[in-house]
């Protein structure tokens, strides 16, 4: 009986661990080109030697990367930000007023999600000429709010619904108002859910290169995947110190997932997108 618990357990290990390889192998690629020698990243060794962290020193002292690094987390923040609030709100509308047409509205907002971001940037760019916004972090965050809204709101509505009418009638009994009921007791039930929207909402700004480079002008203002880009001319192909680059670019979204994965897993078994 051991030998057959031993054995169905070792099989999943196994097959895990057989697809993790290959999955698993560029990252360690990466780290390994960053913390090597230029010349040793087209050197076809696994092993990792002379390890240091000369690239990184080299990134931060010889570029603009943390100017650069400094513009993605002001746009990706205030994305986040305006997305989780908006889907909030909007979410809770769908799933408790009533109104006619209210599930194709929210197919209509979920299916606008599926347009490449390069048919946004096109009336981005005129409307944001027009109104003073081009060439400005404010107006990137108020497009990259289209990236992750309609996911958003998506998930909110379905987060919602799944919440029994119970406790908004027992607050409105109380004397609540809507609003009072939805910001004291809706609000914090559904921090799970709002975790996993501003979770999404900051990586899908954080990684955003083709609004960035449609709307953004002046290199004072890049974003990093704008300005990781350019290392390719500037930097004569040093790939050390572009993959020294793709470490720290992709270290907050790790951290992001690593230390909100609990709310992540929660907010969308609880919405039913994990189903």
């Amino acid at each position: 009986m051991a030998k057959k618990i031993t054995l169905a357990r070792a099989v999943p290990t196994t097959l895990l661990v057989l697809w993790l390889i290959p999955t698993l192998f560029p990252f360690y690629w990466m780290l390994k080109s960053a913390l090597g020698h230029a010349q040793d990243v087209y050197k076809p060794s696994l092993g990792m030697q002379n390890a240091s962290l000369d690239n990184f020193v080299s990134l931060l002292s010889s570029t603009h990367f943390l100017a650069n690094a400094t513009n993605s987390l002001k746009v990706a923040l205030a994305a986040a930000c305006v997305v989780m609030a908006c889907s909030a709100l909007g979410g809770y509308a769908l799933a408790r007023m009533r109104f006619k047409h209210k599930t194709l509205l929210a197919q209509v907002v979920l299916f606008s999600y599926m347009f490449p971001e390069i048919l946004l940037g096109i009336p981005f760019f005129a409307m944001f000429q027009k109104i003073g916004l081009l060439n400005s972090l404010s107006g990137l965050a108020l497009a990259h709010v289209t990236l992750s809204l309609p996911f958003g709101l998506w998930l909110m509505w379905q987060f919602y619904q799944s919440l029994p009418m119970s406790y908004e009638e027992a607050a409105q009994i109380d004397g609540a108002s809507k609003f009072q009921t939805f910001y004291r007791i809706m609000l914090p039930l559904s921090i799970p859910a709002l975790a996993a929207v501003f979770i999404f909402g900051f990586a899908a700004s954080w990684n955003d290169y083709v609004l960035g480079l449609m709307l953004i002008r002046d290199d004072q203002m890049f974003t990093l995947p704008i300005a990781m880009s350019l290392f390719v001319q500037q930097m004569d192909l040093n790939w050390a110190l572009i993959q020294a680059a793709n470490v720290l670019l992709a270290l907050p979204g790790l951290l992001l997932v690593l230390f909100g994965q609990k709310y992540l897993v929660r907010g969308l078994q609880t919405s039913g997108l994990a189903n």
